[in-house]
């Protein structure tokens, strides 16, 4: 488990860059490093010929790629296609095509796109813009997503859409939007991480989300999803006065 915060004077990015021309491929990269160290980026870059190859990567590796240059124009799953695997997979990062108009930048939208490169149009100026509200982007996405890991598979969770965790012998089953997620870690592990986040402890198995709390008394708490969540003797006191609802 994994609650991402932004870093200190140096931020650190992990980027892909994927197309089938090693010319393209090359430049991309000279162009990140050169940005990188004038702006104090630590970056990380691994490149790739073809969607199928990064595809192949990133479903064992997506959770922890922050910024993806596409070529459109590949044989085989071209960009836009890459792109909805990629997002299909969980992939929350930021996503730059390379394309050889602007005419393809619409169907960006479709699977949100940061930003499209006219390659050999694209002002240099301007890849310098795209690359700083990436790194920008990636830092505000640290402050407010929770990385979690089991069994080989990861979720990137915004921590305002979760409800509340419930541990069961070390089993934490996260509840948030429409699913749920189970992970190993412990609840005071959890209550370190996610303390100043508003979350707060009402039992010795659960950890809930304030924002998410419609009412408490000394034997339940209510949730605006309805649900109905019990309330431990040692926590009562405590629950009600983090929430501002003590007498």
């Amino acid at each position: 488990m994994e609650c991402r915060k932004p870093g200190g004077a140096e931020s650190k990015m992990n980027i892909f860059i994927c197309d089938d021309s090693a010319e393209h491929t090359s430049l991309c990269k000279k162009t990140l490093l050169r940005l990188s160290q004038r702006h104090s980026v630590h970056v990380k870059i691994k490149t790739f010929p073809s969607g199928e190859a990064l595809l192949f990567e990133a479903e064992d590796a997506f959770s922890n790629v922050d910024l993806i240059y596409l070529d459109i124009g590949m044989p085989g799953p071209d960009g836009m296609e890459t792109a909805r695997r990629l997002r299909a997979l969980g992939y929350l990062g930021d996503i730059v095509f390379f394309t050889i108009s602007p005419d393809y930048a619409i169907s960006g939208y479709d699977v949100s796109a940061l930003h499209y490169v006219v390659k050999e149009q694209t002002t240099a100026e301007k890849f310098e813009e795209i690359f700083l509200r990436a790194v920008e982007r990636k830092a505000r996405r640290e402050s407010e997503v929770l990385v979690l890991t089991c069994a080989g598979e990861s979720r990137c969770i915004p921590v305002e859409t979760i409800r509340y965790f419930e541990i069961q012998q070390r089993i934490v089953t996260v509840v948030y939007e429409d699913d749920r997620f189970e992970f190993y870690s412990t609840m005071m592990r959890l209550e370190e991480q996610l303390f100043e986040k508003g979350f707060v402890r009402t039992h010795k198995s659960f950890l809930v989300n304030k924002r998410f709390i419609r009412s408490i008394d000394s034997n339940r708490l209510l949730l605006d999803s309805g649900e109905e969540l019990p309330i431990g003797k040692r926590y009562y006191s405590d629950s009600l006065k983090s929430i501002g609802a003590a007498s």
